[in-house]
């Protein structure tokens, strides 16, 4: 079976909402569902803080078990991985208001280009890499 995705204009908390809904499962049915299939602590109340939006520091189980259970690719929760902008931050908006532009680019490989990266990009870089080596670990 093919992984669903929503693609990337939808945080990871709407995408789990629609494929649940997509299941016809209430927020209670789906955490009791995933408690009892993953052996993961989730409760109705905080699936619908995930959902939501409101908690996105989940534990690397709950993701993992989120993702299976809805089959959802990782990718599904990239935006858990990158921090919010701020005002404070007027380079990092631009880049995200043109982060479309760039998205089809191929991969940077070139240490001199990631090193080129402003901080925010470097930042989630090293977190997305830190949970697929996390994720990959466990599975092994």
């Amino acid at each position: 079976m093919s992984k669903i995705w929503m693609g990337d204009s939808m945080t990871f908390g709407e995408q789990i909402r629609l494929a649940r809904e997509k299941l016809q499962l209430s927020q209670e049915d789906a955490s009791t569902a995933i408690e009892k299939k993953y052996g993961v602590r989730l409760s109705a109340s905080y699936l619908s803080m995930i959902e939501s939006g409101v908690r996105t520091n989940i534990t690397v189980n709950l993701l993992n078990a989120l993702l299976d259970f809805f089959n959802l690719p990782v990718e599904a929760a990239a935006s858990l991985f990158c921090k919010p902008i701020t005002d404070k931050h007027p380079q990092e908006a631009k880049i995200m208001e043109t982060w479309e532009r760039y998205h089809a680019r191929p991969p940077l490989r070139r240490p001199e280009d990631l090193a080129r990266l402003p901080d925010h990009a470097k930042w989630c870089l090293a977190e997305f890499q830190e949970y697929l080596i996390t994720k990959y670990i466990q599975k092994n």
